[in-house]
């Protein structure tokens, strides 16, 4: 954490320039090496916007979480603070890291997302749409080096912290607006739960799930979330890496036996998931258990 994510992972495909008192960095590359970030940060907001990449993260404080394709970061401290970010080799990474003045983090304070006394913290979500297309002309006004193209450049880098707030205001306050759970309801996701854990190794679709346990879809996919702060099929997966995790370390089975084992179509499907749930392939992670 010493360094910034940039500093460490310095290789081509990396480009850094500061946008008058903002910092931006576009990833787009294949790691040679790991790269661990560990120790003290000073105080800093920083917006990540993750396209691919894996690995993991974590802040003084806060429980640690792994970089999800798809998603956007906003890490902020108030103060120095401890942390660690990780980032394993041979996989490849599309990020776009934008550094801000502290002084903004009282956008979020502003918006009821971070407590005015809160030291530091991570907040998380998925890319909007209106975000992926602001990333794409971000992308473009970088390659403008007139003083109109830096002063565009700007308005956009600005734009989407703006964005990141409203998308991270709004997922604050959805579940307790549009889902209201009754005691029957909660009673049918708990058994929607017990059917995915045990029927995790079959194909499953969200129709399956929502009829075996007395569901509508949309109930089952909106619930599920609200209820256990995890999507239906993203709790398959996630049901489906334990057991492999178990077998890798447990047994002597195959890769390709593990993935049919576990309910994945092949080892290369298997290994995707695994490597961005824990940043690393099954193989190194069952060479890393091995050696423990």
């Amino acid at each position: 954490m010493e360094k910034t994510h940039a500093d460490a992972m310095e290789q081509a495909g990396i480009h850094r320039q500061s946008v008058g008192d903002m910092i931006l960095t576009t990833v787009e590359t294949t790691l040679q090496q790991d790269v661990m970030l560990r120790g003290a940060s000073e105080a800093h907001l920083s917006l990540i916007l993750v396209v691919e990449g894996a690995g993991h993260y974590v802040l003084e404080g806060e429980p640690l979480r792994t970089f999800q394709p798809g998603s956007l970061l906003v890490s902020c401290s108030q103060a120095p603070c401890q942390g660690e970010d990780f980032f394993p080799r041979h996989c490849f990474y599309d990020l776009c890291i934008i550094d801000y003045p502290v002084r903004y983090i009282q956008a979020l304070i502003d918006a009821g997302i971070m407590l005015v006394d809160q030291p530091s913290a991570i907040f998380s979500t998925a890319i909007p749409s209106e975000l992926k297309l602001l990333r794409q002309q971000i992308q473009q006004a970088s390659r403008n080096h007139s003083p109109l193209g830096a002063l565009r450049l700007e308005s956009l880098l600005l734009q989407a912290l703006w964005l990141s707030v409203c998308e991270l205001q709004l997922q604050q306050t959805l579940p307790s607006r549009s889902v209201p759970l009754f005691a029957r309801d909660r009673q049918k996701l708990i058994k929607a739960r017990e059917y995915i854990r045990q029927q995790q190794q079959e194909p499953l679709n969200l129709d399956a799930v929502a009829r075996a346990s007395g569901l509508t879809p949309i109930l089952l996919k909106r619930g599920f979330r609200v209820m256990f702060g995890i999507t239906p099929w993203n709790f398959v997966i996630q049901c489906r890496l334990e057991r492999a995790q178990k077998l890798l370390v447990e047994t002597a089975m195959s890769l390709d036996d593990i993935a049919v084992q576990c309910g994945f179509s092949h080892a290369s499907h298997l290994s995707r998931f695994f490597q961005r749930q824990h940043g690393l392939s099954p193989g190194r992670y069952r060479r890393q258990q091995a050696s423990v």
